[in-house]
Protein backbone atom coordinates (compact mmCIF):
# COMPACT_ATOMS: atom_id res chain seq x y z
CA UNK A 1 0.00 0.00 0.00
CA UNK A 2 1.58 3.42 -1.05
CA UNK A 3 1.80 5.92 1.89
CA UNK A 4 0.13 9.13 1.24
CA UNK A 5 1.36 12.09 3.23
CA UNK A 6 -1.05 13.99 4.95
CA UNK A 7 -1.46 17.32 6.33
CA UNK A 8 -3.91 19.06 8.76
CA UNK A 9 -6.27 21.80 8.38
CA UNK A 10 -8.44 24.10 11.05
CA UNK A 11 -12.08 25.03 9.58
CA UNK A 12 -14.15 27.11 11.39
CA UNK A 13 -17.58 27.18 9.95
CA UNK A 14 -20.34 30.45 10.13
CA UNK A 15 -22.31 30.46 13.33
CA UNK A 16 -25.64 28.34 12.42
CA UNK A 17 -24.08 26.14 9.87
CA UNK A 18 -25.27 22.62 10.32
CA UNK A 19 -23.33 19.74 11.58
CA UNK A 20 -24.62 17.87 8.21
CA UNK A 21 -23.26 20.43 6.21
CA UNK A 22 -20.07 20.75 7.68
CA UNK A 23 -19.57 16.62 7.09
CA UNK A 24 -20.96 16.75 3.49
CA UNK A 25 -18.09 19.64 2.69
CA UNK A 26 -15.64 17.54 4.29
CA UNK A 27 -16.08 14.05 2.21
CA UNK A 28 -16.47 16.60 -0.68
CA UNK A 29 -13.23 17.12 -0.15
CA UNK A 30 -12.04 13.35 1.02
CA UNK A 31 -10.61 15.34 4.25
CA UNK A 32 -10.72 13.09 7.03
CA UNK A 33 -11.81 14.83 10.28
CA UNK A 34 -9.19 14.34 13.11
CA UNK A 35 -11.40 16.67 15.99
CA UNK A 36 -13.42 19.35 16.92
CA UNK A 37 -12.56 21.69 19.60
CA UNK A 38 -16.05 22.70 20.34
CA UNK A 39 -15.49 26.07 22.28
CA UNK A 40 -13.87 27.83 19.78
CA UNK A 41 -15.75 26.35 17.24
CA UNK A 42 -13.32 24.49 14.82
CA UNK A 43 -12.49 21.64 13.23
CA UNK A 44 -9.57 19.91 12.68
CA UNK A 45 -9.30 17.83 9.33
CA UNK A 46 -6.70 15.64 7.11
CA UNK A 47 -6.12 16.42 3.75
CA UNK A 48 -3.94 14.54 1.52
CA UNK A 49 -0.45 16.90 0.82
CA UNK A 50 -0.85 17.27 -2.93
CA UNK A 51 -4.67 18.35 -2.17
CA UNK A 52 -3.78 20.69 0.43
CA UNK A 53 -3.60 23.86 -1.77
CA UNK A 54 -6.80 22.77 -3.54
CA UNK A 55 -9.28 22.09 -0.09
CA UNK A 56 -8.10 25.26 1.09
CA UNK A 57 -9.23 27.48 -1.58
CA UNK A 58 -12.35 25.35 -1.66
CA UNK A 59 -12.77 25.48 2.53
CA UNK A 60 -11.99 29.42 1.91
CA UNK A 61 -14.62 29.95 -0.89
CA UNK A 62 -17.44 28.36 0.65
CA UNK A 63 -20.10 30.72 2.35
CA UNK A 64 -20.30 28.68 5.02
CA UNK A 65 -17.08 28.56 6.31
CA UNK A 66 -15.68 31.61 8.76
CA UNK A 67 -11.82 31.29 7.89
CA UNK A 68 -9.62 28.03 7.17
CA UNK A 69 -5.66 27.83 8.27
CA UNK A 70 -3.32 25.75 8.08
CA UNK A 71 -2.38 23.33 11.56
CA UNK A 72 1.39 24.39 11.36
CA UNK A 73 4.29 24.20 14.04
CA UNK A 74 4.98 25.83 17.03
CA UNK A 75 8.15 25.43 19.12
CA UNK A 76 10.10 26.00 21.89
CA UNK A 77 12.80 28.79 21.11
CA UNK A 78 16.29 27.26 21.30
CA UNK A 79 17.36 26.50 24.68
CA UNK A 80 20.28 28.97 24.76
CA UNK A 81 22.08 26.79 26.90
CA UNK A 82 24.73 27.55 29.44
CA UNK A 83 25.32 24.27 30.83
CA UNK A 84 26.10 22.87 34.14
CA UNK A 85 25.98 24.55 38.17
CA UNK A 86 30.01 25.65 37.59
CA UNK A 87 28.87 28.41 35.16
CA UNK A 88 26.40 29.59 37.90
CA UNK A 89 28.72 32.62 40.08
CA UNK A 90 27.15 32.75 43.53
CA UNK A 91 25.61 35.96 44.47
CA UNK A 92 27.99 37.74 47.28
CA UNK A 93 26.14 38.77 49.84
CA UNK A 94 22.75 37.29 49.15
CA UNK A 95 20.56 37.51 51.65
CA UNK A 96 19.22 33.23 51.76
CA UNK A 97 15.53 33.14 53.71
CA UNK A 98 15.02 30.01 53.04
CA UNK A 99 17.24 26.57 53.43
CA UNK A 100 16.88 25.76 49.27
CA UNK A 101 20.83 25.26 48.86
CA UNK A 102 21.08 26.62 45.43
CA UNK A 103 18.71 29.64 45.98
CA UNK A 104 22.60 31.47 46.36
CA UNK A 105 23.13 30.97 43.21
CA UNK A 106 18.97 32.30 42.02
CA UNK A 107 20.32 36.08 40.68
CA UNK A 108 16.68 36.30 39.14
CA UNK A 109 15.08 35.92 42.36
CA UNK A 110 17.39 38.86 43.99
CA UNK A 111 17.42 41.05 41.25
CA UNK A 112 13.52 41.30 41.42
CA UNK A 113 13.28 41.72 45.24
CA UNK A 114 11.39 37.84 45.10
CA UNK A 115 12.22 37.03 48.94
CA UNK A 116 10.73 41.21 49.83
CA UNK A 117 7.09 39.46 47.75
CA UNK A 118 7.57 35.78 50.04
CA UNK A 119 7.62 38.62 53.35
CA UNK A 120 4.74 40.26 52.22
CA UNK A 121 2.66 37.34 51.67
CA UNK A 122 3.69 35.32 54.30
CA UNK A 123 2.59 31.53 54.52
CA UNK A 124 -0.97 31.73 54.89
CA UNK A 125 -2.35 31.98 51.61
CA UNK A 126 -4.48 29.14 49.15
CA UNK A 127 -3.23 27.61 46.25
CA UNK A 128 -3.01 29.13 42.97
CA UNK A 129 -2.81 26.86 39.61
CA UNK A 130 -0.20 27.61 37.14
CA UNK A 131 -0.70 25.94 33.72
CA UNK A 132 2.36 25.01 31.80
CA UNK A 133 1.73 24.78 28.39
CA UNK A 134 4.85 23.31 27.57
CA UNK A 135 6.75 19.88 26.72
CA UNK A 136 5.46 18.15 30.08
CA UNK A 137 7.43 18.43 33.40
CA UNK A 138 9.06 15.61 35.39
CA UNK A 139 6.54 15.68 38.51
CA UNK A 140 8.79 13.16 40.15
CA UNK A 141 11.53 15.77 40.23
CA UNK A 142 13.07 15.98 44.12
CA UNK A 143 11.78 19.71 43.71
CA UNK A 144 8.34 18.94 42.08
CA UNK A 145 7.18 16.14 43.47
CA UNK A 146 3.74 16.67 44.72
CA UNK A 147 3.29 20.15 42.48
CA UNK A 148 1.70 18.35 39.72
CA UNK A 149 -2.00 18.91 40.38
CA UNK A 150 -3.43 18.01 36.89
CA UNK A 151 -2.11 16.58 33.77
CA UNK A 152 -3.34 16.07 30.12
CA UNK A 153 -1.05 15.59 27.15
CA UNK A 154 -1.74 17.34 23.46
CA UNK A 155 0.89 16.41 21.58
CA UNK A 156 2.32 13.93 19.58
CA UNK A 157 4.66 12.03 22.41
CA UNK A 158 3.21 8.67 23.76
CA UNK A 159 4.40 10.43 27.22
CA UNK A 160 2.70 13.44 29.31
CA UNK A 161 6.50 12.99 31.29
CA UNK A 162 9.15 15.89 30.22
CA UNK A 163 11.66 13.72 27.67
CA UNK A 164 12.89 17.25 26.25
CA UNK A 165 13.54 19.30 29.25
CA UNK A 166 12.28 22.14 28.14
CA UNK A 167 8.49 22.16 30.69
CA UNK A 168 10.69 21.16 33.40
CA UNK A 169 13.38 23.92 33.15
CA UNK A 170 9.68 26.77 33.04
CA UNK A 171 7.97 24.70 35.77
CA UNK A 172 10.89 25.15 38.32
CA UNK A 173 10.97 28.81 37.65
CA UNK A 174 7.80 29.33 38.39
CA UNK A 175 6.89 26.87 41.07
CA UNK A 176 9.65 24.78 42.12
CA UNK A 177 9.13 23.91 45.96
CA UNK A 178 10.94 26.49 48.17
CA UNK A 179 12.17 25.85 51.57
CA UNK A 180 12.62 22.30 51.53
CA UNK A 181 16.40 21.75 52.00
CA UNK A 182 15.96 20.76 48.16
CA UNK A 183 17.48 22.51 45.04
CA UNK A 184 16.20 25.67 43.95
CA UNK A 185 13.53 28.28 44.82
CA UNK A 186 10.42 28.78 42.70
CA UNK A 187 9.19 32.55 42.15
CA UNK A 188 5.82 31.43 43.77
CA UNK A 189 7.15 30.18 46.61
CA UNK A 190 5.06 27.87 47.74
CA UNK A 191 1.41 29.18 46.40
CA UNK A 192 0.65 27.65 43.28
CA UNK A 193 0.60 24.38 41.81
CA UNK A 194 1.10 23.13 38.79
CA UNK A 195 -1.47 21.84 35.75
CA UNK A 196 0.75 20.04 33.16
CA UNK A 197 -0.59 20.21 29.98
CA UNK A 198 1.73 19.06 27.16
CA UNK A 199 0.99 20.66 23.86
CA UNK A 200 4.97 20.09 22.41
CA UNK A 201 6.30 17.12 21.59
CA UNK A 202 9.77 15.41 22.85
CA UNK A 203 11.74 17.42 20.39
CA UNK A 204 10.08 20.21 21.39
CA UNK A 205 7.81 21.30 18.41
CA UNK A 206 3.79 20.75 18.10
CA UNK A 207 0.68 21.78 16.41
CA UNK A 208 -1.40 24.85 16.40
CA UNK A 209 -4.66 23.47 16.56
CA UNK A 210 -2.53 21.22 19.78
CA UNK A 211 -1.78 24.15 21.38
CA UNK A 212 -5.24 26.27 20.82
CA UNK A 213 -6.90 22.81 22.76
CA UNK A 214 -4.05 22.62 25.45
CA UNK A 215 -5.40 26.29 26.07
CA UNK A 216 -8.76 25.50 26.35
CA UNK A 217 -8.04 22.50 28.69
CA UNK A 218 -6.35 24.68 30.96
CA UNK A 219 -9.00 27.23 30.78
CA UNK A 220 -11.66 24.12 31.45
CA UNK A 221 -9.64 23.47 34.38
CA UNK A 222 -9.50 25.99 36.31
CA UNK A 223 -5.81 27.42 36.02
CA UNK A 224 -5.28 31.01 37.23
CA UNK A 225 -2.29 31.48 34.77
CA UNK A 226 -1.30 29.82 31.78
CA UNK A 227 2.45 29.99 31.17
CA UNK A 228 3.19 29.86 27.66
CA UNK A 229 7.31 29.76 26.29
CA UNK A 230 6.37 28.77 23.02
CA UNK A 231 5.89 30.34 19.76
CA UNK A 232 5.48 31.38 16.28
CA UNK A 233 5.97 34.17 13.91
CA UNK A 234 2.38 33.71 12.56
CA UNK A 235 -0.79 35.39 13.74
CA UNK A 236 -3.59 32.96 13.82
CA UNK A 237 -7.14 33.14 14.28
CA UNK A 238 -7.22 30.40 15.90
CA UNK A 239 -4.62 30.52 18.30
CA UNK A 240 -5.97 34.37 19.25
CA UNK A 241 -9.88 32.25 19.75
CA UNK A 242 -8.05 30.30 21.87
CA UNK A 243 -6.52 33.03 23.86
CA UNK A 244 -9.49 35.13 24.31
CA UNK A 245 -11.67 31.95 25.44
CA UNK A 246 -9.53 31.97 28.53
CA UNK A 247 -8.65 35.40 28.64
CA UNK A 248 -12.82 35.52 29.34
CA UNK A 249 -12.88 33.30 32.27
CA UNK A 250 -10.12 35.06 34.56
CA UNK A 251 -7.03 34.14 33.37
CA UNK A 252 -3.40 36.03 33.51
CA UNK A 253 -2.18 34.17 29.97
CA UNK A 254 1.72 34.55 30.10
CA UNK A 255 3.73 34.26 26.68
CA UNK A 256 7.82 34.40 25.85
CA UNK A 257 8.41 37.50 23.77
CA UNK A 258 10.69 35.13 21.44
CA UNK A 259 14.25 35.20 21.06
CA UNK A 260 14.99 36.86 17.79
CA UNK A 261 17.28 39.98 19.02
CA UNK A 262 14.52 42.32 17.34
CA UNK A 263 11.22 43.44 17.65
CA UNK A 264 9.56 40.74 15.36
CA UNK A 265 6.51 40.23 17.01
CA UNK A 266 5.77 36.78 18.42
CA UNK A 267 2.98 34.66 19.17
CA UNK A 268 0.83 33.75 21.30
CA UNK A 269 2.81 36.53 23.62
CA UNK A 270 2.14 39.39 21.15
CA UNK A 271 -1.46 39.43 21.36
CA UNK A 272 -3.89 41.88 23.02
CA UNK A 273 -4.65 39.56 26.10
CA UNK A 274 -1.38 38.09 26.74
CA UNK A 275 1.03 39.34 28.86
CA UNK A 276 4.77 39.52 26.44
CA UNK A 277 7.60 38.93 28.29
CA UNK A 278 11.19 40.04 27.53
CA UNK A 279 14.56 38.42 29.02
CA UNK A 280 17.34 40.26 31.04
CA UNK A 281 20.81 39.74 31.90
CA UNK A 282 22.39 39.98 35.69
CA UNK A 283 23.07 43.43 35.13
CA UNK A 284 19.25 44.25 34.58
CA UNK A 285 19.74 45.40 30.85
CA UNK A 286 17.77 43.49 27.94
CA UNK A 287 19.92 40.31 26.87
CA UNK A 288 21.16 40.20 23.87
CA UNK A 289 18.92 37.82 22.29
CA UNK A 290 16.22 39.33 23.24
CA UNK A 291 13.12 40.42 21.31
CA UNK A 292 12.06 44.02 22.46
CA UNK A 293 9.07 46.42 21.04
CA UNK A 294 6.63 48.28 22.42
CA UNK A 295 4.21 45.49 21.95
CA UNK A 296 6.54 43.81 25.11
CA UNK A 297 5.06 45.06 28.49
CA UNK A 298 7.88 43.66 30.74
CA UNK A 299 10.80 42.14 30.96
CA UNK A 300 12.15 39.70 33.34
CA UNK A 301 15.14 37.91 34.28
CA UNK A 302 16.00 35.30 31.32
CA UNK A 303 19.95 34.66 31.29
CA UNK A 304 21.85 32.14 33.06
CA UNK A 305 18.65 31.05 35.17
CA UNK A 306 19.17 28.05 37.50
CA UNK A 307 16.47 25.65 37.61
CA UNK A 308 14.80 22.35 37.36
CA UNK A 309 16.05 19.51 34.83
CA UNK A 310 14.84 15.91 34.22
CA UNK A 311 17.54 13.92 35.94
CA UNK A 312 19.76 11.85 33.18
CA UNK A 313 22.59 10.51 35.66
CA UNK A 314 23.25 9.52 39.36
CA UNK A 315 25.60 12.30 39.91
CA UNK A 316 24.48 15.06 42.50
CA UNK A 317 22.85 17.93 41.05
CA UNK A 318 22.17 16.43 38.09
CA UNK A 319 18.87 17.29 38.13
CA UNK A 320 19.23 20.78 37.59
CA UNK A 321 20.06 23.26 34.88
CA UNK A 322 21.27 26.48 33.92
CA UNK A 323 19.47 28.21 30.69
CA UNK A 324 18.39 31.33 29.08
CA UNK A 325 16.06 32.29 26.52
CA UNK A 326 12.33 34.68 27.29
CA UNK A 327 11.28 30.95 28.02
CA UNK A 328 12.75 31.69 31.18
CA UNK A 329 11.49 35.26 31.69
CA UNK A 330 8.10 34.27 31.40
CA UNK A 331 7.72 32.24 34.26
CA UNK A 332 9.20 34.26 36.60
CA UNK A 333 5.61 36.72 35.49
CA UNK A 334 3.59 33.45 36.02
CA UNK A 335 4.90 32.41 39.37
CA UNK A 336 4.62 36.48 40.34
CA UNK A 337 1.15 36.40 39.24
CA UNK A 338 0.48 32.81 41.44
CA UNK A 339 1.89 34.68 44.02
CA UNK A 340 -0.26 37.62 43.34
CA UNK A 341 -3.68 36.00 43.32
CA UNK A 342 -2.85 33.62 46.27
CA UNK A 343 -1.78 36.75 48.20
CA UNK A 344 -5.58 38.42 47.41
CA UNK A 345 -7.89 35.67 45.61
CA UNK A 346 -10.27 38.45 45.04
CA UNK A 347 -7.89 39.85 42.18
CA UNK A 348 -9.36 39.68 38.59
CA UNK A 349 -6.71 38.63 36.08
CA UNK A 350 -7.24 42.43 35.16
CA UNK A 351 -6.06 43.48 38.39
CA UNK A 352 -2.95 41.21 38.13
CA UNK A 353 -1.53 42.80 35.25
CA UNK A 354 -2.53 45.86 36.27
CA UNK A 355 -0.14 45.34 39.43
CA UNK A 356 2.56 43.65 37.84
CA UNK A 357 3.30 46.78 35.02
CA UNK A 358 2.59 49.63 38.03
CA UNK A 359 5.50 47.84 39.40
CA UNK A 360 7.88 47.61 36.47
CA UNK A 361 11.09 49.68 36.47
CA UNK A 362 11.33 52.37 33.67
CA UNK A 363 15.10 51.57 32.98
CA UNK A 364 15.93 48.14 30.57
CA UNK A 365 18.81 49.18 28.00
CA UNK A 366 19.46 47.97 25.11
CA UNK A 367 16.04 47.64 23.26
CA UNK A 368 12.52 49.53 24.58
CA UNK A 369 10.09 47.91 26.89
CA UNK A 370 6.47 49.29 27.54
CA UNK A 371 6.66 49.32 31.19
CA UNK A 372 10.17 47.76 32.07
CA UNK A 373 11.87 45.31 34.38
CA UNK A 374 8.95 43.94 36.73
CA UNK A 375 9.58 44.41 41.04
CA UNK A 376 7.93 41.93 42.83
CA UNK A 377 7.82 43.15 46.26
CA UNK A 378 6.28 46.20 45.10
CA UNK A 379 3.67 43.96 42.89
CA UNK A 380 3.01 42.55 45.60
CA UNK A 381 2.34 45.45 47.79
CA UNK A 382 0.45 46.86 45.38
CA UNK A 383 -1.87 43.63 44.99
CA UNK A 384 -2.32 43.20 48.74
CA UNK A 385 -3.94 47.12 48.87
CA UNK A 386 -5.72 46.64 46.12
CA UNK A 387 -9.84 45.55 45.87
CA UNK A 388 -10.68 43.79 43.21
CA UNK A 389 -12.17 45.78 40.15
CA UNK A 390 -14.60 43.04 39.67
CA UNK A 391 -14.95 44.29 36.51
CA UNK A 392 -15.45 41.89 33.25
CA UNK A 393 -13.21 42.34 30.43
CA UNK A 394 -13.06 44.91 28.30
CA UNK A 395 -10.92 43.82 25.14
CA UNK A 396 -11.48 41.37 22.78
CA UNK A 397 -14.68 39.95 24.48
CA UNK A 398 -16.19 37.58 21.70
CA UNK A 399 -17.91 34.71 22.89
CA UNK A 400 -17.54 31.81 20.95
CA UNK A 401 -20.26 29.04 21.25
CA UNK A 402 -19.64 25.85 18.80
CA UNK A 403 -21.24 27.23 15.32
CA UNK A 404 -22.98 23.75 13.87
CA UNK A 405 -25.95 21.97 15.03
CA UNK A 406 -26.45 18.23 15.93
CA UNK A 407 -28.58 17.70 13.11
Amino acid sequence: MMFVAKKKLIVCFKPGTKRSRCMSMHKEMKAELVKEIKEIGIHVVFVQDNELKTCFKKYDSSKAVQFVEEDHLIQVEPILDRGDLSSRVKIEGAAVSTNDPLLERQWGLANISAERAWELVGTSRVSAKIAILDTGVNRNHEDLRGKVIHQANFSNSSTVEDIHGHGTHVAGIAAAITNNGKGIAGMSYNAADILNIKVLGDSGGGMLSDVAEGIIHAANQGADVINMSLGTSRSDETLRRAVNYAYNRNIFLVGAAGNSGSNTRHYPAAYQNVMAVAATNQDNDLASFSTYGSWVEVAAPGQDILSTFPEDSGEPMSGYRVSSGTSQAAPFISGLAGLIKAANPALTHRDIRAAIQRAATRSVSGGSIRYGRIDAGTAIQLALNTPSSQQPPTEELEELPPVWLNI
